[in-house]
């Protein structure tokens, strides 16, 4: 099919059982780390399943967001209707 493994990019997520093995699987030529989370299509998955993680990056973006809009909410030129949007 012509499909080509990156192995610098391909990593494969380390369970409970298997985190005193090695941290790296061997496949034919290829060599695949082992990691303990990694982010998929923009969220954090880690080997416990622990969402808080990813809670707290939620709330750091959404205050970069907002302080970094801090100054247009205060600014007088910029309507009340537009500053909502």
């Amino acid at each position: 099919m012509g499909l080509r493994i990156n192995e610098e990019k391909t990593k494969y997520l380390a369970t409970r059982e298997s985190k005193n093995q090695q941290r790296y699987f061997q496949s034919k030529n290829f060599y695949f780390e082992a990691v303990q989370s990694f982010t998929y299509l923009g969220y954090l998955i880690n080997v416990n399943n622990d969402s808080s993680a990813e809670i707290k990056k939620g709330i750091l973006m959404a205050n970069k967001g907002f302080y970094g809009l801090k100054r247009q909410f205060g600014s007088q030129f910029l309507s009340i209707k537009n500053k909502i949007k």
